[in-house]
């Protein structure tokens, strides 16, 4: 960014740089090379579970690309969502800060109206004189709704046209067509190989484009059929990897890299990836790779649960695959086994993806001196106690894969167990910058990490979703806990949660033995009932200096 404006944004703050600017750590650490001048490439990915990838253990799913990252950085076993729906989680790490905070707990919430004014932001914070900031695919969730977010971006590609943001400053371009000619998302849905279909979303889609053109709202209701059909899709979506939307983006951030490589110009670059969202849709070598005979389905099944409130499980809704408004969709063992395969092979695709944007380091010897932040919003229920994609508490919707890559990093390939939440991913590129953090950050720097992943850390991560009210979960490394209440207020010592949830995470991973309200576990539940209403005052990373 022009030193003019770098100057103007820092204007603003003059006055307040006391209240609410701290000192940046000083990475002086033994096991990390100097890091202030290196590149920050973050790749974020919509809904993918950690446990659906090779380096988090799943035996079957082929990630080679993200599987190589693990081996030279420091993959996070304990990582963890603030929330398990897009823009909330996405509003928290874009600021450091938690829902409470932001106000942001849905994804129908503006970013731009409940979020205060003079909020940290992820592309401002970063928006130094000496550096080119981009941004390719998702961030937020919607620009359209966060338009100030993108203050301090020099560049934003997007492929979707509510991804604009409203008086943006820099260059604003949508993503180029690939081999296949598409640039807009929707009309994949024409080239999927169901042409039935294809021809049935056809149909929706033009009658909806009719509605709108006489004047229709344009809001859920008129949406919901053709959104809900598509989000049942899975398999071939007989379109080249090159041509779909991942493909599309990583290849121009590639290109972009390459003229930045040429320029030796330091850069800020997110690429936000989607191929793990539904519909469950991936180039044809990728769903070949996992025939649905051959996949297995969760154990966890809902028949098993024990004590586990009904608030916890959706009360049996699903809102996106197996929604429920197209009955010939239904969850039966095929169509789950189906699911299952479809997003292992999503999950293939995106990494293949990642691995163009890899490879282009690697060409361009970028990879010498550019830190890679990869990491997912929030995690994916592949059938886990009824519940498919997002929108619950358990663990397979609020543990997320998160690795980082330091060149040079002593830990290259090394896993850390302590718990990290996204909110401190921004402090954490500030530290790693060496700019100074807001005061009002409600993350912490993980940098300590990098260089000592064994190092002692934070006690607990916090997440929460809107169910029954608002449902509030703390995850200690052996417990979780969780309170359900009608509002969004923070619980208090006198509140009254109208569900409660207790697991033993050692012996009970799947959490399908609910301890809430047991003799023998009730110093257990209150010390976790203390800690969920603590909030961040307990949470704080231990002084081991």
């Amino acid at each position: 960014m022009a030193v003019e404006v770098f100057v103007r944004w820092a204007g603003v703050f003059t006055l307040a740089v006391p209240a609410f600017f701290a000192p940046a750590l000083s990475i002086a650490e033994p096991n990390l090379p100097p890091t202030r001048d290196m590149n920050l490439l973050m790749i974020t990915v919509e809904d993918w579970a950690a446990n659906a990838i090779g380096a988090y253990g799943n035996p079957v799913v082929q990630t080679p690309h993200v599987d190589s990252l693990a081996k030279r950085g420091v993959t996070f076993d304990r990582a963890y969502c603030q929330a398990t729906v897009c823009n909330p989680s996405r509003a928290s790490f874009v600021t450091g800060m938690r829902p409470d905070y932001t106000q942001v707990f849905r994804n129908s919430d503006s970013m731009d109206a409940l979020v205060p004014a003079d909020a940290p932001s992820m592309a401002r914070i970063l928006d130094r004189d000496d550096v080119f900031t981009a941004q390719f695919g998702k961030l937020v969730h919607k620009w359209d709704d966060a338009g100030r977010f993108a203050k301090g971006f020099d560049l934003i590609e997007y492929t979707h046209d509510y991804d604009q943001p409203p008086g943006f400053e820099g260059t604003l371009r949508r993503s180029p067509a690939g081999p296949a000619g598409i640039d807009d998302v929707e009309m994949e849905c024409l080239e999927i190989a169901d042409k039935t279909a294809a021809a049935r979303l056809k149909r929706l889609w033009d009658e909806r484009e009719e509605k709108l053109a006489a004047g229709a709202e344009n809001n859920w209701t008129l949406r919901k059929p053709f959104q809900q059909l598509f989000a049942e899709q899975v398999g071939d979506s007989g379109i080249d990897e090159a041509s779909m939307e991942d493909g599309r983006l990583v290849r121009s951030a590639a290109k972009l890299l390459g003229g930045l490589a040429e320029s030796k110009q330091k850069f800020f670059l997110n690429v936000g990836l989607y191929s793990t969202h539904t519909p469950l849709l991936a180039p044809k070598k990728y769903v070949e790779a996992y025939p649905p005979s051959q996949m297995l389905l969760t154990p966890a099944t809902r028949n098993r649960d024990y004590l586990v409130p009904d608030v916890a499980r959706r009360g049996g809704k699903n809102y996106d695959i197996f929604n429920g408004l197209y009955p010939e969709y239904g969850p039966t063992n095929q169509r789950q086994r189906e699911a299952v395969a479809a997003y292992y092979a999503c999950s293939s695709y995106v990494d293949a993806s990642i691995g163009v944007l890899l490879n282009k380091l690697v060409e361009t010897g970028l990879d010498q001196n550019t830190i890679i932040v990869f990491f997912a919003d929030h995690g994916f229920q592949l059938g886990e106690h009824g519940c498919w994609s997002k929108f619950t508490l358990f663990e397979q919707s609020t543990r997320v894969p998160m690795i980082v890559v330091v060149p040079g990093m002593k830990h290259a390939g090394d896993r850390c167990g302590q718990i990290v939440e996204l909110v401190d991913v921004l402090p954490t590129l500030c530290d790693l910058w060496e700019i100074p953090k807001d005061s009002r950050f409600e993350g912490d720097s993980f940098v300590p990490l990098l260089a000592s992943p064994d190092r002692p850390w934070k006690t607990a991560a916090y997440s929460c979703i809107t169910l029954g009210g608002l449902g509030r979960s703390v995850r200690t490394k052996d417990y979780r806990y969780a309170e359900y209440h009608r509002d969004v207020a923070p619980p208090t010592e006198t509140s009254d949660p109208h569900a409660v949830e207790l697991y033993d995470m050692r012996s009970d991973p799947w959490e399908q033995n609910n301890l809430a309200g047991r003799p023998a576990f009730e110093s257990v539940q209150q010390q976790m009932r203390d800690l969920l209403i603590s909030g961040t005052k307990s949470i704080n990373v231990l002084d081991t200096d």
